[in-house]
C-alpha cells in the first residue's frame, strides 16, 4: 500500500472517531470504513494506539503547516501571525482532537514506551518550530530563551485542552482563544525584545 493508501486509513479513522469516539473505534471498524482488510492496516501499525497517534498528529500539526506557509516567497509576517491565530483557535475548539490527544497521552503515561517517545519527539519539534516562528513574525534574533517561551505557549494550549477534556474550564473557550492569540501577538514580542533587561526573579534561582 502506498502513501495514499496510508492516508486513506488515517482519514477513515478520523471519520469514525468523529462519529463514535475513540473507545468504540476498532481496527476492524477502520478497515471496513477504509475499504481494506484489517491485515493491511497492521502492515503499517502494530497497534490501534500507533494508528491513532498518526491521526492526531495529522490533525494537529499546526506549526508544521504554518512553517510551510512561512517558507513561501510570498509569505508576510503579519499573514503568518494571522494564520497562527486561526490554527490555535481551531485546536482549542476541536473537541475530537483533544479527546484523542489525552486518550493517547494516558496510554503513554501507563507505560506505552513507543507512544511516550513519539510524544517527546512531537513536543520537541513543535517547541522548536514555535520558537522559529517567534523570530520570524516578531523580527527578533534567535536566543536560548526562545525555547522556554515557546514551551510555555505550547503547554498553555495543552492545559486549556485538559480543562476542556475533564469539563472544568471556568471561562468561555471562544473568548479564551481570542485572548491567547492577543497575548501571543503582543506580550511575547515585548518579552523577547526586552529579555536582556528582565531580571526581576533572578534572585529566586537556586533557592
Amino acid at each position: 500500500m502506498n502513501k495514499d493508501g496510508k492516508m486513506k486509513i488515517i482519514e477513515a479513522a478520523q471519520r469514525l472517531i468523529a462519529q463514535q469516539g475513540v473507545e468504540k473505534t476498532s481496527m476492524r471498524n477502520i478497515a471496513v470504513e477504509a475499504g481494506i482488510t484489517t491485515g493491511a492496516i497492521y502492515y503499517y501499525y502494530k497497534s490501534k494506539e500507533e494508528l491513532l497517534y498518526d491521526v492526531m498528529d495529522y490533525a494537529s500539526a499546526i506549526t508544521a503547516e504554518i512553517m510551510k506557509m512561512r517558507s513561501s516567497p510570498e509569505a508576510k509576517p503579519d499573514e503568518v501571525l494571522d494564520e497562527i491565530a486561526r490554527k490555535v483557535t481551531q485546536q482549542l475548539t476541536n473537541n475530537r482532537l483533544w479527546n484523542l490527544r489525552f486518550y493517547l497521552g494516558s496510554q503513554a503515561a501507563l507505560g506505552d514506551e513507543t507512544l511516550r517517545a513519539r510524544f517527546a519527539s512531537n513536543y520537541a519539534a513543535q517547541t522548536q518550530r514555535t520558537a522559529d516562528l517567534f523570530n520570524y513574525v516578531f523580527n527578533t534574533p534567535p536566543q536560548p530563551q526562545d525555547l522556554y517561551v515557546a514551551s510555555l505557549m505550547v503547554a498553555a494550549l495543552d492545559g486549556i485542552n485538559f480543562q476542556q477534556f475533564i469539563g472544568a474550564l471556568p471561562v468561555e473557550i471562544e473568548e479564551l482563544a481570542r485572548i491567547y492569540n492577543e497575548f501571543f501577538a503582543y506580550a511575547v514580542p515585548l518579552f523577547q525584545k526586552n529579555l536582556r533587561d528582565i531580571h526581576r526573579f533572578d534572585n529566586l534561582q537556586g533557592e
